[in-house]
C-alpha cells in the first residue's frame, strides 16, 4: 500500500514536471537563438530550482526504469529457474517498467534538445551533477552485476544467472549510453569530477582484485590451498581476476581515456598524491610489516601457532599487498615525475613531504610499541593481548626498521633544499602546513592521553590504590604521551628556526616578494606584457587568465559555431609555448596553437 502510494506521488509529480516543461518551451522559442538573452530575461528566474527538479526527476525516473528492466530481463531469463512467484515484484517491474520508461523518455528527448539549443544548460550545475550521479551510480551496479555474472560463468550451476546478467547488461547500457552522451556537449572541466571519482572507484576495484589474485598464486605455489567445504564457491583465484577485469575496465575507461590528460590542478594532483602515492604507499607499508612481524616471530618470537602453515596463512596476502602497493605508488610517483617541471616545486614539495608523514607515522607507531614494552618489563607484565613481551617487542622493532629509513630520505631532502635554498623554503606553504598539522595532530592526541592517563590513574587511586597493575593499565597512554612529546619537541625547534630565519630575511630583503605576495600587493612588471589573440567562441570562459603578465584579446568567430576550450586547455597551449605572443584559434577539432610576432 505504502509503495503504491509513494509510486501514485511520483507518477503525479512527473506528469506535472513534464507537462510544465513543455508549457514553457512554447515562450522560450522566441528566444532560443539567443542564449543571452534568454539568460537575462524571464527564463533565468528560477531555472535553477527548475534544474533542480527537473535533473532530479530525470535520475529517478532512470534508475526506477532500469531496475524495473533488470528486474523483468532478469525474470525472462531464470523462468525455468523460479520456485516462487512473486507476484508483489513483479507488478512493481512492470509498473517502471511500463510508466517510468516512456516518461524518462519524453523527458530525456525534451532534455536533449535543450541542451543543444540552449548553450547555458550544457554549462549548468544541475546537468553537471546528473551526470556525474547517474554516471556513478550505474558504474558501481555495473561492476557488481559483471562480477556475480563473470563469477556465474566460472562456477557452473548458481542459482541465478539470470538476475545477474540482466543487472551487468542493463546498468552497462546505462553507463554507456550517457558516457557517450556527456563528452559531447557537456565542459571537460564540468565532468572532472566523474572522472576522478570514477578513476579511484577503478584503481580500488582493480588493486583488491590483483591483490586476491596474486594472494592466490601465491597460496597455491607455497601449498597453503586448502580444499573448499562447499564445491560451488567461486575459486579465489579466478574471482581475484574477475575483480581486477572488472575495476581495470572502469579504470581505463575513466583514467586512462580522461583524467590522465587533465589539467594538472588540486583535485587531480589530490588523487595522485593522496590515493595514488600515499594509498599506495601506506598499504605496501602495512603489509610489509605485519609480514616481517610474522616471519620475526616464526624465527625469534613466541608463536601462537603450532604450524609453519596455520602460521603463515596471512602471509601471502599479506604480500601480495605490499606488491600491488609498490605497483600503485610507483606509477603515480613516474606520473608526477613525468609532469613535473625542473627545479623544486610544490608537487615536488607535497610528494617528499607525504612520504615523510607516512614514514613519521611508522616510526611514531613503533617508539609507541617500544615504550609499552619497556613499561611491561617494569612492571613484570606476563603478556600483551595474548602474545609475549618479544613480540610486542619484534613489532616495534619492525615498524622503526621500515618508518625510519622512509622518514629521514625524505625529510633529509626537504632539510638539504632547506639548506641550499633558505629563502623559497621557508616561506614554502606545504612546509608551513606539514609542521602545523603535526602540531595540530600531536596536540590534539597529548590532551586526550593526557586525559585518559590521569582517568585510569584517578580510577585505581579512588579503588584499591595505585600499584603495578596501573602502570601496565596506562603503558598505552605513556607510550604515546611520550612519543608525542619528542615528536613535537623535535618539530618545534624545526619551526622556530624557520620563523627565525625568515625574519631575518625580510629584514635583509631577500624575500620582498614574499611580503607582498601574501597581501596581494605585488606591483606589475614593467616588461612588455605577453599578448595572447583568443579567436574562437568568445564566450568570457577564459577571462580568468587575465593578469599583469597576460593582455588576452577575445575575437568571436562568425563563419562557423566552435566550442569554447576549456580553462584547463587554454593553460596547457600556454605551458606549451611559455615565451612569445599567441594566437588561439578554436575549431570543431580543438584548439590550434599558432605562435605569432607582433611588428613594430
Amino acid at each position: 500500500m505504502i509503495v503504491g502510494l509513494g509510486l501514485l506521488v511520483v507518477l503525479v509529480l512527473t506528469a506535472v514536471a513534464v507537462g510544465t516543461a513543455l508549457s514553457r518551451r512554447r515562450h522560450r522559442d522566441a528566444d532560443a537563438g539567443a542564449g543571452a538573452g534568454v539568460g537575462a530575461g524571464g527564463e533565468a528566474q528560477g531555472s535553477g530550482i527548475r534544474r533542480f527538479f527537473q535533473y532530479l526527476l530525470l535520475a529517478g525516473l532512470l534508475f526506477a526504469s532500469a531496475s524495473g528492466v533488470t528486474g523483468l530481463l532478469g525474470r525472462l531469463l531464470d523462468r525455468d529457474d523460479v520456485l516462487v512467484e512473486d507476484e508483489a515484484a513483479l507488478a512493481l517491474q512492470l509498473t517502471f517498467t511500463l510508466i517510468a520508461l516512456p516518461l524518462w523518455a519524453l523527458l530525456a528527448r525534451w532534455t536533449w534538445r535543450r541542451l543543444h539549443t540552449v548553450p547555458a544548460e550544457t554549462r549548468s550545475a544541475g546537468w553537471a551533477v546528473y551526470l556525474t550521479a547517474v554516471g556513478l551510480v550505474s558504474l558501481l551496479v555495473a561492476i557488481t552485476g559483471w562480477h556475480e555474472a563473470l563469477a556465474i560463468l566460472v562456477v557452473p550451476g548458481r542459482d541465478g544467472p539470470g538476475s545477474a546478467f540482466a543487472q551487468a547488461l542493463v546498468w552497462s547500457l546505462v553507463w554507456g549510453l550517457h558516457h557517450w552522451w556527456g563528452p559531447r556537449i557537456t565542459p571537460r572541466e564540468h565532468l572532472r569530477p566523474l572522472h576522478l571519482v570514477g578513476s579511484l572507484i577503478g584503481l580500488v576495484t582493480a588493486a583488491t582484485g590483483l591483490v586476491r589474485l596474486v594472494s592466490s598464486a601465491l597460496r597455491i605455489v607455497l601449498g597453503l590451498e586448502g580444499e573448499s567445504i562447499v564445491d560451488t564457491t567461486t575459486p579465489l583465484l579466478l574471482d581475484g581476476g574477475i575483480v581486477f577485469a572488472v575495476g581495470a575496465a572502469a579504470w581505463v575507461a575513466y583514467w586512462w581515456r580522461r583524467a590522465v590528460r587533465d589539467e594538472r590542478d588540486t583535485p587531480w594532483l589530490a588523487l595522485v598524491l593522496l590515493a595514488g602515492v600515499g594509498g599506495g604507499l601506506v598499504a605496501a607499508i602495512a603489509a610489509a610489516s605485519l609480514a616481517g612481524y610474522s616471519v620475526l616471530v616464526w624465527l625469534v618470537g613466541d608463536p601462537r601457532a603450532t604450524g609453519a602453515t596455520e602460521h603463515f596463512d596471512t602471509l601471502p596476502g599479506q604480500v601480495a599487498t605490499a606488491l600491488v602497493g609498490i605497483v600503485v605508488w610507483w606509477y603515480h610517483r613516474a606520473l608526477l615525475d613525468a609532469e613535473s617541471t625542473p627545479g623544486r616545486t610544490e608537487v615536488r614539495r607535497v610528494y617528499e613531504y607525504l612520504l615523510a608523514a607516512i614514514g613519521l607515522l611508522a616510526a611514531g607507531s613503533g617508539l609507541v610499541v617500544l615504550v609499552v614494552t619497556v613499561v611491561e618489563a617494569i612492571a613484570v607484565a606476563d603478556v600483551l593481548a595474548g602474545a609475549s613481551a618479544v613480540n610486542t617487542l619484534l613489532g616495534a622493532l619492525v615498524l622503526l626498521a621500515v618508518g625510519m629509513p622512509l622518514w629521514w630520505r625524505h625529510w633529509s631532502r626537504a632539510q638539504l633544499a632547506r639548506s641550499e635554498q633558505a629563502a623559497a623554503e621557508v616561506v614554502s606553504p606545504t612546509r608551513r602546513a606539514y609542521l602545523l598539522l603535526l602540531f595540530g595532530v600531536m596536540g590534539l592526541t597529548s590532551v586526550v592521553t593526557v586525559m585518559t592517563l590521569v582517568y585510569l590513574v584517578l580510577q585505581d587511586a579512588l579503588a584499591s590504590g595505585v600499584d603495578v597493575e596501573t602502570l601496565r593499565s596506562v603503558r598505552f597512554a605513556l607510550g604515546i604521551l611520550v612519543t608525542t612529546s619528542l615528536l613535537a619537541a623535535y618539530h618545534w625547534t624545526i619551526f622556530r628556526t624557520d620563523r627565525d630565519d625568515t625574519e631575518e630575511l625580510e629584514r635583509a630583503g631577500a624575500l620582498p616578494a614574499r611580503a607582498a605576495r601574501a597581501v596581494g600587493t605585488v606591483p606589475p612588471s614593467t616588461a612588455r606584457r605577453r599578448r595572447v589573440l583568443l579567436v574562437g567562441a568568445a564566450d568570457g570562459a577564459a577571462a580568468e587568465l587575465r593578469g599583469d603578465e597576460l593582455e588576452l584579446e577575445l575575437v568571436r568567430r562568425t563563419d562557423i559555431d566552435v566550442p569554447g576550450a576549456s580553462v584547463g586547455e587554454l593553460r596547457e597551449a600556454l605551458a606549451t609555448y611559455p615565451d612569445g605572443d599567441l594566437l588561439l584559434l578554436e575549431e570543431p577539432d580543438g584548439l590550434r596553437v599558432v605562435p605569432i610576432q607582433r611588428e613594430r
